[in-house]
């Protein structure tokens, strides 16, 4: 059976030694209960470590402050990588009628040093709560300090500030609606289906893939209608924002499917 590790147990940083020589690299441990603490990373001397906690409460702190309402979706906690996820129902766009997307936002942390302290905003589709990730139409944001430096609060501010401005309409996200627009009024044929495999989401591994091909040809048989770009996108997010035990790659992976089929129509 699967641990169910705590996103927000105790941690620490060990300095480490050989011998009794002291090393300049720090071990980054996780308080498991009567398992007891157990090491997840190792980062140098000067490495910021940031407790989860403080990331969902900057999270929760940040919506609090922008003008718009956002509700915590998931939480995403492998023991060393955590992502936060909120969305909204601010409608950015409809797509089609009745078929609109909403803003949302993501914050991450890692024990680790694979991931740097920060944010970045994402769409929602509502009818069916697909998140959809992109590097492209959405800038990312590294925290340049800890919660407990004194420039903290002008770093929150810029982030509200981020939001805001996106909620009012932005370029990058205007283009972001427009390209995802065009994906539904683009027909997906076999010999279209292959251009963008191999043009655009090449990096996608096989295995994922097929199982996208699936979802998407299953959501033909039971809609009756046209396979379009907008279909096949959704049979990705779909496919790994929903899984029940995704992993730093699903999120990567969906930032590919997004990015790739809107470069298709841009």
């Amino acid at each position: 059976m699967k641990e169910t590790l705590n996103p927000y147990a105790p941690i620490r940083k060990v300095p480490l030694d050989y011998n009794g020589i002291m090393s300049s690299a720090f071990s980054v441990q996780t308080d498991r209960g009567e398992k007891g603490w157990k090491e997840v990373g190792t980062v140098g001397q000067n490495y910021l470590l940031l407790p989860n906690e403080e990331v969902r409460d900057a999270a929760n702190q940040v919506a609090e402050e922008s003008n718009i309402d956002f509700i915590h979706d998931k939480t995403f906690f492998n023991g060393k990588n955590f992502v936060y996820s909120m969305k909204s129902k601010h409608i950015s766009g409809e797509i089609q009628p009745g078929d609109d997307v909403a803003l949302g936002m993501q914050f991450w942390n890692s024990y680790d040093g694979s991931k740097s302290f920060g944010f970045a905003m994402m769409l929602y589709r509502l009818i069916c709560t697909n998140g959809m990730m992109s590097k492209d139409y959405f800038n990312t944001y590294t925290f340049r300090h800890s919660p407990n430096s004194e420039n903290w609060g002008e770093n929150l501010e810029e982030v509200v500030t981020n939001i805001n401005h996106v909620s009012n309409g932005s370029l990058d996200l205007n283009s972001l609606i427009t390209n995802l627009k065009k994906l539904n009024s683009t027909e997906i044929s076999t010999d279209t289906l292959g251009k963008l495999r191999h043009n655009y989401l090449q990096d996608i591994p096989v295995g994922v893939w097929g199982q996208i091909v699936d979802n998407f040809t299953l959501q033909r048989e039971k809609e009756e209608n046209q396979y379009t770009g907008w279909k096949l996108l959704n049979a990705g997010t779909d496919l790994l924002w929903h899984k029940d035990n995704p992993t730093v790659a699903s999120y990567n992976q969906n930032r590919m499917i997004v990015d790739g089929l809107c470069r298709a129509v841009a």
